[in-house]
């Protein structure tokens, strides 16, 4: 697989099929490369400030900036929810079947919005734009699935391709590579992140000489379920606590209503405080959480509306019209990561980005509905600008071969692995310390260190090394940013530094010449 394209695109979510759509409608050359869909198929759905009268995008815009809180790039925030209509009228064009109410389109009213405005596609609107793009990108598009990029290829300064893994390692030469492999919450050991999700794109863009942004800002799903042991992981729709659904302590009392007038209708970093608080204070479950009380939500809401969470629960012998069920704060999204700007570049000649791989949308908080739109803006965004790129860029010629594998070390590395997601879920907790997080970060520098001399001695690499390094330098970046952040604001929460910051700025992370994390801090505006 020695061959190049115009456009390369590592990742097959709704971000990398956004942009192998607008490469392709360029008339650019495209391969894809897919190891999963990350979030994608869990996506409900996506806000359309088109679809409510008085709501408008300079409506979503002012949502959208007042959730972030003075801490996400405008320029990026404008683009979002500038196109958000016109990516809803996309996907009307190409057939998808919103979800109506008569004559008007059904929409969910997400947490921190003035207006319903979430669309969804029966329950699985990620699914359904996935299966949209492949079936018009057919024959267009050539992909590689069950690959995994683990390394860009970046020559003076210029990214050339990526290194990739599909059972064995190949290098793909490209004009333009688009990075869409989404977020890194995998790394946590109790998130819902599937397994494809990881480090991976935080550690290449890092190495490769991007700038990464927000890393410490780590959204946490408040309704993660702690039990029954078979639906650990799995986190329970927010948007039910504007339909009659609340929080209580093993008490039984509505513990929301201390925290503010709002009670449950917060923003998600509000409440996963909220809720942390109350367990730490020992008012919580047998098993680590809160409960969440369905009982006062319409039984035919939940059934026409909600059927996977209501058939979830039911297929362990739990209804939920008549149960509390147990659940604590999840990692979730990671709001952080690569630096861009409003089309997707990079600060690598080259090297274009979109989706959760990114940094400069959200701000310190993520507004609901707003995490199925991100890939389909930018995406769209960086696709094209990468086809551009590709139109006057010769083709590049391939670095040097890539080493043969090695096997027979995946049981110490499983080892490591485990002992990396316990002290990242420690370390970057809803609530944080900087005890907490010297810690981890020294406890990752071990292994770190352990995983260096797990390397074969031949020179020959194994992927599972590869890709544990990646996690390991992905967690690393995340606590050096969330150390660097002397205060508290949105996500990033500090027990030792509770207080706001007195100006608002983000704080970056770059390689430095010696390979040491450089960070700093800049004002927002």
């Amino acid at each position: 697989m020695s061959d190049g394209c115009d456009v390369l695109i590592l990742g097959g979510g709704l971000a990398g099929w956004s942009a192998a759509l607008a490469a392709a409608e360029r008339g650019a050359s495209v391969t894809l490369t897919e190891d999963g869909m990350g979030a994608s198929p869990w996506v409900h759905g996506f806000n359309a400030p088109c679809v409510r009268e008085g709501d408008s995008p300079e409506v979503f815009l002012k949502d959208t900036l007042a959730s972030a809180q003075g801490q996400s790039m405008r320029e990026l925030d404008e683009a979002l929810c500038a196109d958000a209509p016109r990516v809803f009228r996309s996907l009307l064009e190409i057939g998808l079947p919103f979800n109506r109410d008569g004559e008007c389109y059904e929409a969910i009213r997400p947490l921190g919005s003035s207006f319903a405005r979430v669309v969804s596609v029966g329950n699985e609107t990620g699914p359904a734009i996935l299966n949209a793009y492949r079936e018009k990108l057919k024959g267009k598009v050539r992909v590689i699935p069950h690959a995994r990029a683990l390394k860009m290829d970046v020559r003076d300064g210029v990214c050339r391709g990526a290194l990739i893994h599909d059972g064995a390692f190949h290098r793909i030469a490209a004009k333009s590579t688009v990075l869409c492999c989404g977020g890194f919450c995998g790394i946590f050991a109790f998130t819902d992140n599937k397994r494809d999700s990881g480090g991976d794109g935080i550690a290449m863009a890092y190495e490769a000489g991007c700038r990464l942004r927000d890393l410490e800002m780590i959204q946490f799903e408040p309704s993660g379920a702690v039990w029954p042991e078979a639906l650990i992981g799995t986190a329970m729709i927010t948007t039910l606590f504007y339909s009659g659904a609340v929080l209580r302590n093993a008490a039984g009392e509505r513990f929301m209503l201390r925290c503010g007038p709002q009670a449950e209708q917060v923003g998600k970093a509000v409440m996963a405080r909220c809720i942390c608080r109350e367990i730490l204070a020992g008012r919580g479950g047998p098993h680590g959480g809160v409960y969440m009380d369905l009982t006062g939500v319409d039984g035919k809401l939940l059934d026409e509306k909600y059927p996977m969470y209501v058939e979830r629960y039911r297929n362990v012998g739990i209804d939920l019209k008549k149960e509390w069920i147990e659940l604590a704060p999840i990692a979730h999204t990671a709001l952080g990561g690569v630096t861009i700007d409003a089309n997707g570049q990079t600060d690598v000649e080259g090297l274009f980005a979109a989706g959760e791989v990114t940094g400069g949308v959200h701000g310190a908080n993520r507004l609901g509905g707003s995490g199925g739109l991100e890939p389909l803006v930018f995406g769209k965004r960086a696709g094209t600008s990468a086809a551009k790129r590709a139109e006057n860029v010769r083709a590049p010629v391939l670095a040097e071969p890539v080493p043969a594998e090695a096997e027979g070390m995946e049981n110490s590395l499983d080892a490591i692995r485990r002992e990396m997601k316990k002290q990242i879920n420690e370390g970057l907790a809803v609530i944080r310390t900087e005890e907490g997080m010297r810690a981890a970060l020294r406890k990752l520098k071990e292994l770190t260190e352990e995983t260096d001399r797990l390397k074969a001695g031949d020179g020959a690499e194994s992927p599972f090394r590869l890709r544990l390094k990646n996690d390991l330098l992905c967690g690393t970046l995340a606590l050096t940013a969330a150390l660097a952040r002397e205060d508290s604001v949105g996500c990033h929460q500090r027990a030792d530094r509770p207080d706001a910051p007195k100006m608002k700025y983000t704080v970056t992370v770059r390689r430095g010449k010696d390979g040491e994390a450089v960070t700093e801090r800049n004002p927002v505006g």
